[in-house]
């Protein structure tokens, strides 16, 4: 059973995301939240699979939601639900380890899809605001000299394996473990081996943060 946390400032919304996920086997939600003060609280309480966290909310916005959560709880999954208008949050979001983006106007199918994808350890981003997500780093790699401290020299990529920079890519692009396997036709024992390696080399956290240094260090278009 996936445990579902929502949180959302707006009622109805809230409500009817709620009323969507509990109709659908094998997810159960075990709270939902007004703002991130209030949901702060119900995590430790509920500890749930995956919140579903709007960015806009009273007392405690959901950048700081998400920074606090992760920091504590960093095996909770977060999806971010978002707007079009809500850019200038999104590279904060993914730096802090988001596992993926919704729109708040989406379908119910990607809703419930996304929910399975990151509690398996996937990352999901809306189709609709990829391209915007790209572009976001596109411009941030060109303006900030290093906008994430992790991200390593020419010497760490060198270090890679044909293997683990196709991980990386692969990360990038959002796959999941299992995408992974049947991509590459590894076990997913082995998959994990390589992503922890890569992380070690890296000196990176998590699957998040390699799928922004995929961007960041160019890796996205270099042919392993």
């Amino acid at each position: 059973m996936i445990k579902v946390m929502v949180v959302d400032d707006q009622e109805l919304f809230r409500e009817s995301l709620c009323m969507i996920l509990n109709a659908q086997n094998g997810i159960k939600v075990v709270a939902s939240a007004a703002n991130g003060s209030e949901a702060l609280k119900l995590v430790r309480e509920k500890k749930p699979d995956v919140v579903l966290l709007d960015i806009r909310m009273p007392e405690i916005n959901g950048i700081e939601c998400l920074k606090i959560i992760k920091s504590h709880y960093s095996n909770i999954k977060i999806i971010i639900l978002t707007t079009f208008d809500d850019e200038v949050y999104i590279y904060d979001a993914l730096r802090n380890g988001a596992d993926g983006f919704l729109l708040k106007g989406t379908s119910k199918g990607e809703l419930i899809n996304s929910v399975r994808i990151v509690y398996n350890n996937g990352v999901t981003v809306d189709s609709e605001i990829a391209k915007k997500v790209f572009a976001l780093f596109g411009r941030l790699v060109k303006t900030l000299p290093n906008p994430n401290n992790n991200i390593r020299d020419d010497q760490d990529i060198n270090e890679l394996s044909k293997n683990e920079i196709k991980i990386i890519q692969m990360l990038g692009r959002g796959l999941s473990n299992k995408e992974i396997t049947e991509e590459l036709h590894f076990s997913e024992g082995t998959v994990r081996n390589y992503i922890s390696s890569i992380l070690k080399k890296l000196d990176l956290r998590d699957r998040t943060q390699i799928a922004i240094f995929a961007i960041q260090s160019g890796l996205m278009l270099k042919e392993p």
